[in-house]
Formats: structure tokens, sequence, C-alpha cells
């Protein structure tokens, strides 16, 4: 029972305590005092009407006798009036019917009224003639009695009624900082700290409030603490300070990551021509300036690209590389060209002295190792500085399936044939426990052409985007997953969709979405739908809201690629996240990498802190598998755990 119902039970207690005994304390005063009346008046009208009498009796005159007795009886105050002679005969006897038909039998028999009889001689002369006895007529005084009753009830409830709702009213305003405070605390588990500004007048309440609020904002700078302590740390091993750009040390551990993941993409290497001799002519300090202006010019140009995989690096000197995911040979080498032309730009704003400002080098990656992929790119970045001042060369690798880049125009005919006729089917793979318990599936896309042949994952996820097709395939895939879910082909272990980033901003996929979710709330509850890291907080707001749709249909939202960017991990607060995957770039290695094992062990526990599952991807083996687990992450995803398979 809420403090609320307690007070106004005890309040309403209380009050029915206090009527009870002011109506039982009102009555038998009212009851008490008439009783007192019809005493005094029986006695008293029998004194009078005996003194009346005496000359009439003594006379023998017996019809005045009469008269003056109806007289009194006919009154209807006395139920009786009884004449007798100094013998006891009767002379006259008057009666009256007792009227109580308005007053209930209970009320009656509850409060009993005395009736006294009042006596008193009638005298002839000296001598006793007679006596008369008056019994009075208790109707009205029981009349009396019960109109006093039912007006103190009325009274007593109707103050009873106005009390409790003025109390009612009151301990709403009195409790409402509590309620405040309860709200506060559910903030709080919530991932959110709001402070109380306005304090309660009462002094305890007041205590209760400025303790939350103290303890709300400890809460929230122990976060951000853990938060800053944690960035603080990866900036030191993978963010050059200079630049605020990712690193030599992260450029290779990602890229690396990258090429044993099987992903394709391209390595763009952009070099400022001569930035050794611009340190000794300007100075140092100028160097440094223009790298950041370089930066700049980089992020800005990569970011106009929407939904686009990618991160920025200061390898060394002038030498910055840009890895970019999922991008064939045309994409790669429309972007290595918007950089080549925009070099001019460092002269017009005064930056350079020279017209010729660098060259971009660009080499794609598929299937290549980790050296055959920075040596295409040194070859590519030489092959331009010799072609000229501000050129562009692209290498192509031998391994790389070229032959498939290069017929990128027609996937946008082959996606939407298979989307048409539906070539599409599921692996799942598991995410297990410490104890080897899948705690869910992740459902990984295959689709083939119309030949039956099969279509590569790096080719539709790049075609889906540029041919408007994500929120198609999308569809597709969520169908499908509910379908399984509803026909509970692995029982109740929930499955989890990745969709493409631009879904998550799409009103019309979203209200698809949900509509779907409402049809199937059994299977919703098993849905898991994952996001990537960094294509969604670039408009965090539109991934808070997306969320809170889903959480209305129990459906939970995952985040996958968690830490590619270098985006502040107090984000995290402002989701209601289910879970995390750490990237597979901070895994790989994991064994003889102290600094990674720290970090994930920190975003751990951050993330556990705020009710967030923490997972690992692209585990190889049971070695990192073990050590994962050590670290305190809930879950691992990998060759090394489970392999997709058709089931």
């Amino acid at each position: 029972m809420t403090l609320l119902k307690q007070l106004l039970a005890m309040i309403v207690l209380l009050f029915t305590m206090l009527f009870i005994g002011s109506f039982s304390l009102s009555i038998e005063n009212t009851r008490s005092y008439l009783n007192n009346q019809l005493r005094t008046i029986s006695q008293d009208t029998a004194t009078s009407l005996g003194m009346s009498l005496s000359p009439h009796i003594s006379e023998h005159d017996y019809v005045m006798v009469e008269r003056m007795v109806s007289a009194v009886s006919d009154s209807g105050y006395y139920r009786q009036v009884l004449i007798t002679d100094v013998e006891g005969k009767t002379i006259i006897n008057k009666t009256q019917q007792v009227n109580l038909d308005d007053v209930p039998d209970w009320f009656i028999n509850m409060f009993k009224l005395d009736t006294p009889q009042g006596e008193a001689l009638i005298m002839a002369g000296w001598q006793q003639a007679g006596m008369v006895k008056v019994l009075v007529n208790p109707g009205y005084a029981y009349m009396a009695l019960w109109t006093s009753a039912i007006q103190s009830f009325l009274w007593f409830a109707g103050m009873s009624v106005l009390a409790s709702v003025l109390g009612v009213i009151a301990l709403h305003y009195i409790l409402n900082p509590l309620r405040k405070v309860e709200a506060q605390a559910r903030a709080i588990c919530d991932r959110e700290y709001p402070i109380q500004t306005k304090l309660p007048w009462t002094i305890e309440l007041r205590s209760v409030v400025e303790a939350m609020n103290r303890m709300t904002n400890k809460v929230r700078h122990m976060f951000e603490e853990q938060a800053a302590s944690i960035e603080r740390l990866r900036s030191e091993n993978y963010l050059d300070s200079l630049t605020n750009l990712a690193n030599r040390r992260y450029f290779d551990m990602q890229l690396s990551h990258l090429i044993k993941a099987g992903e394709h993409g391209a390595v763009i290497l952009l070099e400022l021509k001569n930035f050794k001799e611009y340190n000794r002519k300007r100075g140092f300090q100028a160097g440094d300036e223009l790298l950041r202006n370089a930066a700049s010019f980089i992020n800005a140009i990569c970011k106009a690209q929407p939904n686009q995989e990618y991160f920025v690096a200061h390898l060394s000197g002038a030498s910055f590389a840009i890895v970019i995911s999922n991008v064939d040979e045309q994409e790669a080498r429309d972007l290595g060209d918007r950089i080549a032309r925009s070099l001019p730009r460092f002269k017009e704003r005064g930056l350079v002295e020279s017209d010729e400002v660098g060259h971009v080098g660009i080499a794609l990656f598929s299937n290549e190792t980790y050296g055959e992929v920075m040596s295409a790119t040194d070859l590519a970045l030489r092959t331009a500085q010799q072609a000229g001042p501000n050129a562009m060369y692209l290498v192509v690798p031998s391994k790389s399936v070229a032959s498939v880049v290069n017929t990128s125009t027609h996937w946008g005919e082959v996606l939407r044939d298979a989307l048409q006729n539906n070539r599409l089917s599921l692996l799942m793979q598991p995410v297990k426990d410490a104890a080897a318990s899948i705690l869910h599936y992740e459902a990984l896309m295959r689709l083939t052409d119309a030949k039956g042949e099969m279509i590569p994952a790096m080719i539709y996820t790049q075609m889906a985007n540029r041919h408007g097709l994500a929120m198609d395939f999308d569809k597709l895939m969520v169908a499908e997953v509910l379908s399984r879910l509803v026909a509970k082909r692995y029982g109740d272990i929930p499955i989890a969709v990745n969709i493409f980033p631009s879904s998550v901003q799409n009103n019309a996929f979203v209200d698809w979405l949900c509509a779907e979710l409402a049809k199937n709330p059994e299977a919703a509850a098993r849905l898991l739908i994952e996001v990537p890291e960094y294509g969604v907080l670039e408009n965090i707001d539109a991934l808070r809201e997306f969320i809170k749709k889903l959480a209305a249909y129990g459906t939970r939202v995952g985040l996958d690629h968690f830490g590619r960017g270098f985006t502040s991990f107090g984000y995290l607060s402002k989701l209601k996240l289910d879970y995390i995957k750490i990237d597979g770039g901070y895994v790989h290695g994991i064994v003889d990498n102290k600094d990674n094992q720290f970090l994930i062990e920190s975003v751990a526990k951050v993330a556990h802190g705020l009710d967030i599952k923490v997972y690992g991807v692209s585990v190889e083996d049971a070695d990192q598998w073990k050590l994962l687990i050590e670290l305190h992450v809930d879950g691992v995803l990998g060759y090394g755990v489970g392999r997709p398979e058709d089931i």
C-alpha cells in the first residue's frame, strides 16, 4: 500500500472514530436533556392542573373539570391525563395515541426515553378531593431526538468528507516531493539524471530531496568520470593528439581486422608535398596548423557522403589515410577525385604558397593481406606523385574482385530482381555466454541471383545503399525473421536483425516496423534490432525515438561496431540500449594486447552500470573467448564460438 493510501486510511479512521464519539455524545446529551424535560413537563402539568381543578372538584362541577382536562389532553403533548377521587376511582381518563411513524424502530430501541408520570393532589379546602396523574406523550421527544441525530450525522459526515477532501489535497501537495523522488530514482535506473530544483518546505522532505539530488549528481559524475577515463585511455592509445584523428596504431589495428574479417573497401592515402620544407620556412607551429586544417578538410569531404562507413587517420608527418568499408571502385575513385580537386583550396586560404599541395593514392582491398594492401596504396601514391600536381591514382590489387566491382552498374537490377522474387535465405550465428548457452542468434542475409549464384555480402550491402534499396532489404529481413519467431522455429531464443542506419531515420520504415510488431506481440518480444554505431550517432535523437517506439512492443535494440568511431561514450547514458557489441578491431589480437583488455573491461563496467549488456565479436578461438568472459563480457560471437548455419 502506498504512503498516500496509508495516510488517507489513517485520516479516515481518525475521522470515523471522532465522528462516532461526537455523534454518540451528542445523541446522549440530547436524550438526557429530553428525559429531564419530559419529567419536568409531566410534573409541572400535573401540579398546575391539580390546582386549577381543585375549586371545580369542590363544587362538583365535573363539566368544567372535563373541559379543562380535554383542553390539556387534546393538545397532543400528553399520552394520558387521569383524574381519580380520594378512593382511587376514575373520574376522567383522557388518552392519546403515541405516533412514532416517522422515527425508525431501531432508533427507538437504541435510544430509550423515560416517560415518568407526574402526580398532584386535588384539594377541597384543606381536604384531599382527588388526584391528577399526567403521562407525557414521547412522540414529539423521539421526533426531536431523531431530527437532532439526523442533523448531527449530516453535519459530522459533511465535515468529515470536507476534511478528507482537504486532507487528500494537502497530502497530494505535501507528498508530491516524494513522488518526484520516486520518479528521480526511476530515471536514474533508466540512465537519466534529473535534479529537483524546487525544494519542499517540509524539513524532513527537504532533507530527502536534497540527499537524492546529491546522490543523482554523484551517480552522474561517476558515469562521466568512468566514460572520460575510458576515452582518455582510448585517446592515449589510438588518437593523434595534434589532429584528433586516429593514429597509425589504430589504423593498423582496424585495417588488419577488416581484411581478416573478409570485408572489402578502399584505402585512400593523402600526402602533402614538401612538408619538411614547409616546417623549415614557416616553423613547426604553422606546420601543426596546416595538419589540423588538413584533418578538418578530409573529415568535411568524407561527411558530405551520407551513410558511409569510414575512419580517418594521421599516419605520420604529412600523411593521412582514409579507410572506407563497403565501397566499389567507382565510389572510391569519386571520393579520391573530390579530395584531389579540393587541394588547391589550401593555397586559396593562404595555407600554402605552391599550387602543388599534395597527391592522392587509392588501393582497393578484398582478399589481400595487410602488406599487399599497403604496398598497393604506396604504389598508387607514388604513381600519383609522378603524374603531376594534385593528382590521384587508383590501384586494384590482383586478388581483388575487380571483375565483380567493375560490373556494379548491373547490380541494381540484380538486387531488385532478388527482392521481387524473394531470393533470400538466412544463416544463424549464435551468441553464447560463458557456459556456452545460446543467448540469441544473429541473422545473416544470403541472397542469390536468377542463376542461383550467391551474391556476395560486400556487393548487396553497398549496392542496396547506392540504389536506395536499403529499406526494402530491411523489410524483407525483418518479415522473414518475424515469421520464424512466430513459428517458434528456434524455441524461445531471440533473433537479432541488422538493419541499415538509414532505416532508423526513415519514418515510413519505422511505422511499418511498429505495425508488424503490433501484429505479433509474442514474437516482437523475442526480436532484437541491431544498428551500427557509425551510421546512427549523427542523429542520436532519431535513434532515441526509434528505441522508445520499439520498447513499447518489447523489442530490444543493440548497437553494433561499438567503439569503431571516436564518439564520446557519454551517449550511452542517453540511450536505453539493451546491449552493445564491441568492434572486432579491439578483439582481434586481444590476448597479447593489454591496452585493449583494459579498455574492454572498463567499457563493460560502465555499460553494466547502465544495465547494458556487452558482447564481443570476431572471436576466433577459445583463448579469446575465455579472456573476454574474464573481462566481464556477457557473451561472444565469432567463428571460434559458432559458424553461421542454415538451421
